[in-house]
């Protein structure tokens, strides 16, 4: 169960540093070598990448209220 707790904290710090660092380079020149098409490439990883360990991180929570409501 701790483990659970565990792995939900550091997959929520996971997914605001990703949607950080991706607004950072939208807004931003922060790395002066992603030009183009590498800028966006990059900028759209990170939130497709957020995006799915947010969903994890969703289903995860749904799992573990669905197993406490029954005990």
């Amino acid at each position: 169960m701790k483990t659970n707790i565990i792995q939900s904290i550091t997959g929520g710090l996971v997914v605001i540093v990703a949607f950080l660092f991706a607004g950072m380079l939208l807004f931003k020149d922060v790395v002066p070598y992603l030009n183009g098409w590498k800028r966006i490439t990059t900028i759209v990883v990170l939130v497709l990448y957020a995006s799915y360990r947010f969903s994890r991180i969703y289903k995860d929570f749904k799992t573990n209220k669905q197993q406490n409501e029954r005990i």
